[in-house]
């Protein structure tokens, strides 16, 4: 039993915090005070502080593996979500698909499950800050093209100072602490103890969102109906197992070692739901407000997935 919980406990919690969200959002409402942007800047100081430098240093010196993976993220996935929304039964659910594939990828999920998988994390962290870089051109871009969201020039800087301090910044914090022997020594240490304060970091936000889901359904939303959600459970899943096994095939096609395909996997096919919340609230709310419901399954659908897939890889 012990030895279950050890492996399965991220699991167990998200399922009990998504099932309270569900039933009993108003159980819940003292996480609307939550603003994921400090937590997503905690969680990434906190893998970047694990990570030897070094590592990152030699990626940047051969960056073709994480430049590919940035190429899929903003590339096939936004395309094939485009298509796939085409089939949606209701605007929201097209909306939200096409809203989550145009993001970065995912923050610290990406870390955290090519290191599972015994992968390659200079390459998902190279990644990582290469898409969250360019997000505020491609991002905007493809919103602009596939959802007819046109954000200004102003909003766009905006956007990018945002999410460079929030994501850029921390890395480099991070980065900066390893230069003393004493704190890299310490994290060193602790990277076991780190990576699971991320991943509660990253929970409370799922279960954030989740929560905002449950309160659509209790207040009985007509857009809500059984048809929207099996759509966004099979469409998101799709998109995403699609991804993964095109980042997994190309690197292979390329050449490049396993622990780099298997980064490249997990950094192009998974996106970030606090930056994808940050832009629904401030641009599709109001004239799409369950478009909520595909980020929520996506960020979770790809959770769930890439766990067997990750322990699949390390063996």
């Amino acid at each position: 039993m012990r030895s279950f919980l050890a492996r399965n406990w991220f699991f167990l919690v998200l399922a009990l915090g998504l099932t309270l969200a569900l039933l009993i959002p108003d159980w819940l409402q003292f996480l609307t005070w939550l603003d994921p942007r400090p937590m997503v800047a905690v969680a990434l100081f906190l893998m970047a502080w694990g990570l030897p430098s070094r590592n990152l240093a030699k990626e940047l010196a051969r960056p073709w593996a994480s430049l590919w993976a940035v190429a899929i993220s903003y590339g096939l996935v936004p395309v094939g979500a485009w298509l796939i929304a085409r089939t949606a039964p209701l605007p929201d659910a097209g909306i939200g698909l096409i809203l989550m594939a145009c993001v970065p990828c995912t923050l610290g999920s990406a870390m955290l499950w090519t290191r599972m998988a015994g992968g390659n994390e200079a390459t998902a962290m190279l990644a990582l800050l290469l898409s969250t870089c360019t997000s505020w051109l491609f991002t905007n871009s493809w919103l602009s093209v596939l959802a007819g969201a046109t954000i200004g020039i102003d909003e766009s800087m905006r956007m990018m100072v945002e999410l460079l301090m929030t994501l850029v910044v921390p890395v480099g914090i991070g980065q900066a602490c390893r230069g003393s022997a004493v704190l890299a020594s310490l994290a060193d240490r602790r990277r076991r103890e780190l990576g699971i304060v991320s991943q509660f970091l990253i929970l409370a936000i799922i279960v954030k969102a989740a929560a905002r889901v449950g309160g659509n359904l209790q207040a009985g939303s007509s857009h809500l109906g059984a048809g929207m959600l099996i759509w966004s459970v099979i469409a998101c899943t799709g998109l995403h197992l699609a991804a993964l096994a095109t980042g997994l095939l190309t690197s292979w096609l390329f050449g490049w070692d396993k622990t780099r395909r298997t980064a490249v996997a997990f950094s192009c096919s998974q996106k970030t739901l606090p930056v994808a919340l940050l832009l629904f609230d401030g641009y599709f709310q109001q004239d799409f407000p369950v478009a909520v419901v595909p980020l929520l399954f996506y960020h979770v659908g790809q959770l769930i997935l890439d766990t067997p897939v990750a322990r699949r890889l390390a063996k």
